[in-house]
């Protein structure tokens, strides 16, 4: 089943969660499976990107939401990826007395790769030969926009979520879509950039004409980006109805084991702590909100987040991944969530909704007929 330009618009928002976003990935497998198979669950599993229409994240859940998306994964793909990816990004450790506690230069290695294969993969011009010579894999990526390339595929819309550190008031969004007036960023920037906690990886400057940002992940305040993904989908696709609004958690959190500190400075780590506490606070919070409005339709809005066994994996725990899929599993073998899934399966297979996406998105107006 692909992505219609017509009828009920389907969306799918990722949480931010650092290692532990691989049990979104776990969820969104079974649902796919679902969505081809009956509830049996034992068919192929489509694209992402030919079933939904927008898809967004926060930090790690960016980084998915692009995998999926703009880079056309498989979930398998992405599951492998984002393994390999996440013990790149916390097995990379800096001296004790920066700020940061991992290499961003590592990172940004792992990223550049992934999308330089990707961008081979798909034919990417990007990825062509220059004079006779073809470009590493890092450095193809380094070169791929995330508006360009959809024009002869079309694909679903993706956006991230990050902060500019020197204005509190600009909450940048960075789309592979056009029709705003921003700077078109590379895909390698937008991952950075959505994935740079200050406490975990040094922020991201980027120069715009004779200025320049720094950008810091998304996390305070928009680690469930729910609320800007029903804002953007209201934006991009007016007047239609909306069918099925997908947002995955990264695990509820209750106490935070994270690596032991050794000599790293107990402020930075309790700094760590208490950003935790806060983003997965301002998770639940942000469900609960935007769930209000779909009380008169309850089989359009769905959120999956296991709330037991992962209270005690770090995000920065990559050895844990495991741990997470035998979480997640268990999660989905209870019959109450089972029972969700299939709802969640149902509504994204229905064409007669009579909610809009100006519903969804908070404005009042009359449902459709």
């Amino acid at each position: 089943m692909s992505v219609q330009r017509t009828g009920p618009v389907r969306l799918l928002c990722f949480d931010g969660g650092g290692v532990r976003g691989l049990s979104s990935l776990f969820i969104l497998r079974e649902f796919l499976r679902r969505t081809e198979s009956g509830h049996g669950g034992n068919g192929a599993t489509p694209l992402p990107c030919d079933c939904f229409d927008m898809i967004c994240g926060t930090g790690t859940g960016g980084l998915i939401a692009i995998m999926l998306g703009k880079l056309r994964m498989s979930v398998e793909d992405a599951i492998d990826e984002y393994v390999d990816l996440s013990e790149t990004m916390f097995t990379n450790k800096k001296r004790p007395w920066k700020k940061a506690r991992y290499s961003a230069g590592a990172l940004e290695q792992a990223i550049n790769t992934i999308i330089g294969k990707r961008a081979r993969d798909l034919g990417w011009p990007e990825a062509a030969t220059k004079e006779g010579l073809r470009l590493s894999k890092e450095d193809t990526g380094r070169r791929v926009k995330m508006k360009g390339n959809d024009q002869d595929h079309p694909t679903c819309k993706v956006f991230v979520c990050a902060l500019n550190s020197w204005n509190a008031d600009d909450e940048p969004i960075i789309r592979t879509y056009k029709g705003y007036d921003e700077p078109d960023f590379a895909i390698w920037e937008a991952m950075r950039a959505t994935t740079a906690n200050p406490l975990l990886f040094k922020p991201l400057i980027i120069e715009q004409g004779k200025f320049k940002k720094e950008y810091i992940g998304g996390e305070a305040g928009h680690n469930n980006p729910i609320s800007d993904l029903l804002a953007e989908a209201h934006q991009e696709f007016p007047g239609r109805s909306v069918g099925l609004i997908l947002s995955l958690g990264a695990g509820q959190i209750d106490v935070i084991r994270l690596s032991p500190a050794g000599i790293i400075p107990k402020l930075q780590l309790q700094g760590i702590v208490d950003l935790l506490h806060d983003t997965a606070t301002d998770c639940e919070d942000t469900h609960q909100m935007v769930g209000q409005r779909f009380l008169d339709f309850p089989d359009i809005y769905f959120r999956f987040n296991v709330d037991q066994g992962m209270q005690e994996i770090g995000i920065e725990d990559w050895t844990s991944r495991d741990e997470i899929l035998a979480h997640t599993r268990a999660y989905m073998r209870r019959s109450e969530v089972g029972v969700l899934i299939d709802r969640s399966v149902d509504s994204f297979k229905g064409e007669n909704v009579p909610m809009s996406i100006s519903q969804a998105a908070g404005h009042r107006e009359a449902p459709l007929n």
